[in-house]
């Protein structure tokens, strides 16, 4: 029945898609109920949104992948790495939308750390980029300490490159590891000292990147300047605050 509501999303009645849409809100918080075949779910989201222009019908079906890859994370990573083109721009909005919830990103991740090894899958266009989300993977990751993810990241400095497509996944990912909360302060805090060593790197990308770009850098040096300590903090706060004025200018 899932599939219906979808599949009537793309629809040209404006009725029908109000209707779908207020069927989807409900069905979307108990998918136990919807979620048996994952993979025909997945393809039949991707398929749709190709199909849809407008901003709230896209925003119903695309955030039904939040509950099936907390579910079942690997089947839906899978999935879509199996049937999107490398760099594809309708999985790369999917991707975006579970890179913006802390746990579903964690989910992801991990499975996409296990999957990507596989080269016949990408997520960007290149195998060298996809090596960018192996790397915010271990960035995601509680067990490797900061002072040896330092000299793993500085080895290929992703923030550096210039795809606005493959900076937007990749600081999506970054803005949401570095929201806290209390029941993720020390995680997070662990996070927070990886991410030190990519602030020259975001300095950059205010430099380089287009408008949207810039926000997402400016949130990550808000939230990562706001658990390091005072000294630690300073000196980047001025280096900053260089940037700040042309920024507001655009």
């Amino acid at each position: 029945m899932v599939l219906v509501f979808i599949e009537a999303m793309s629809d040209s009645s404006t009725f029908d898609k109000e209707a779908a849409r207020n069927m989807l809100g409900m069905v979307k918080r108990n998918c136990d109920f919807w979620l048996v075949d994952v993979p025909k779910i997945t393809s039949c989201i991707y398929k749709t949104l190709e199909c849809i222009n407008t901003a709230p019908a896209r925003q119903s079906v695309e955030s039904l992948i939040v509950p099936m890859a907390d579910k079942c994370p690997g089947e839906v990573v899978s999935m879509l790495l199996t049937i999107a083109p490398p760099g594809d721009s309708t999985a790369l909005a999917l991707w975006e939308v579970m890179f913006s919830v802390p746990h579903t990103l964690q989910n992801v991740l991990k499975e996409l750390l296990i999957q990507l090894q596989d080269w016949h899958y990408r997520v960007l266009y290149t195998h060298q980029e996809d090596t960018a989300i192996l790397r915010l993977a271990i960035l995601a990751s509680s067990d490797l300490q900061d002072e040896e993810f330092a000299p793993m990241y500085l080895v290929m400095r992703f923030l550096r490159q210039r795809r606005p497509t493959m900076l937007s996944l990749l600081l999506r990912g970054m803005m949401t590891l570095s929201q806290t909360d209390e029941m993720r302060e020390t995680l997070f805090f662990v996070q927070a000292r990886k991410m030190e060593v990519m602030l020259p790197d975001l300095m950059w990308v205010l430099q380089y990147g287009n408008k949207a770009i810039k926000i997402k850098a400016l949130v990550i040096f808000r939230n990562v300047m706001a658990q390091l300590d005072r000294e630690e903090a300073s000196p980047m706060a001025v280096r900053l605050a260089e940037f700040l004025l042309p920024f507001f200018d655009d």
